[in-house]
Order: C-alpha cells, then sequence, then structure tokens
C-alpha cells in the first residue's frame, strides 16, 4: 500500500476545508458590501458545500465552484433588487482566470447537483423577520466546516436554544450543536484574550525601554555635565 498516497490525500482534504471556508467568509463579506441578503450568503455557501460532500470540488477548481455558486444565489435571491452580477462580474472576481464557458459549465454541474432546485432551506428561512438579531450567529455556523453535517432545522433551533442562554437544548442534536458552540466561543474569547495580554505585555516592554531609555539619556547627561563641572573647576 503506497502510504504518502494516502498521506497526500488527508492533507488535502484539510487544505481543501480550509479553503472552502476561506471562500465561503470571503463570499460573505462580498455580499455584506453589497448589501445582499443573509440568504444569499448562506445559499451560496450550501451549493459549495454540496459540490465538497459530493466530491466534486478540488483545489484547482473550488474558487470556481465559489464564484458560480455566488453567481446561482444571487441570481436566485435577489431578483427583486438592483443587483447586477453578471458572468463578467465572475471574470473579474476569478482574476480572468476563467471565461464565460467555465461558468456556464460549472453553473450546470452545480444545477444538476441539487436537480436545478435551487430552492434550499437556510437558517434565515426559519428566523423570518428575527434574522437580524442572530445574524452573528448564523455566520458563525455557516462560516465553519464542523456545523455543515447539521440541518438548517437543527442549527435554527440550537442558534435559539443558544442566543437565549439555554444550556440544554430539547433533543441530541442540539444539545451537541449548542456544546459545539460554545466550545468554539470559548476557543476564541481564550485567544482574544492572550492576544490582548500578549499586546499588554509588549505595551509595558515597550515603555519600561522608553523610561529606561530615557533614564539613561539623563544620566548620560548629568554625567556630560558633572565632567564640564569639575573641568571648570579644575
Amino acid at each position: 500500500m503506497n502510504r504518502n498516497f494516502i498521506l497526500e490525500q488527508i492533507v488535502e482534504q484539510k487544505e481543501l476545508v480550509q479553503m472552502v471556508e476561506t471562500l465561503t467568509s470571503w463570499i460573505y463579506r462580498l455580499c455584506e458590501s453589497n448589501n445582499l441578503r443573509l440568504k444569499t450568503t448562506e445559499l451560496a455557501a450550501q451549493l459549495i458545500q454540496i459540490c465538497f460532500t459530493q466530491n466534486c470540488c478540488n483545489l484547482q477548481n473550488i474558487q470556481l465552484i465559489a464564484i458560480t455558486s455566488l453567481f446561482i444565489s444571487v441570481k436566485y435571491n435577489e431578483s427583486q433588487s438592483f443587483i447586477q452580477f453578471n458572468l463578467q462580474d465572475c471574470i473579474l472576481l476569478g482574476n480572468s482566470i476563467y471565461q464565460e464557458k467555465d461558468f456556464l459549465e460549472m453553473e450546470l454541474q452545480i444545477l444538476n447537483l441539487v436537480k436545478f432546485d435551487v430552492n434550499l432551506s437556510t437558517i434565515s428561512d426559519f428566523l423570518q423577520e428575527e434574522q437580524t438579531k442572530y445574524i452573528d450567529l448564523v455566520l458563525f455556523v455557516t462560516l465553519d466546516s464542523e456545523f455543515w453535517s447539521f440541518s438548517k432545522f437543527d442549527l435554527f433551533e440550537a442558534i435559539l436554544q443558544f442566543n437565549n442562554h439555554h444550556k440544554q437544548g430539547q433533543n441530541e442534536t442540539t444539545n451537541k450543536i449548542i456544546n459545539l458552540i460554545q466550545t468554539k466561543v470559548n476557543l476564541l474569547t481564550a485567544k482574544e484574550n492572550d492576544q490582548k495580554n500578549n499586546f499588554e505585555c509588549k505595551t509595558k516592554s515597550i515603555q519600561k525601554w522608553k523610561f529606561k531609555s530615557k533614564n539613561n539619556s539623563k544620566n548620560r547627561n548629568l554625567k556630560s555635565l558633572n565632567k564640564k563641572k569639575n573641568n571648570f573647576q579644575m
């Protein structure tokens, strides 16, 4: 058995997951900067994840899949808005690496995967008018690969419970999601505290260094002054 081949597959899989997460975050920032709906981000993320779970993506075509997923999502969710997002925009987002035919072919592949039904349930569908209240948590679970295996309804239930500070939900799946959210929040909080402490330590070190430098400068000036004084007395 070629164990190196297995190791390479594992490494590539991890890189691919990280790339999907990065591109999903990038899509969210694009949607936010263009005032697009939360559902547009969610649907694009879902389409990418479907391609991932169906083993249709790799490190070479994942950017093409991500941009095409956004293209499909905008067409479906933003039809009532004044947003214009066409194939030329796709080409620009892809730095002209891909051409129109590449996006059209990928669009057809993705639509085939979902059987031409892009009316996929999202967390914001369940939240409806309250989605702005929970937007941070919705994005939190949408952008993190560890939540991809859960249904949107279970994620919705867990978000409600977590936001209302209920440590235990109504079922095992909800509890599992709540615990996972809490664990990740704790890790992020600890990381932020470490960064804050490191920053404070660096600030104190700089202040001490400046203080020492200032004192050394004063001492040098004082010695120089005393020397001049002694020379004058002589």
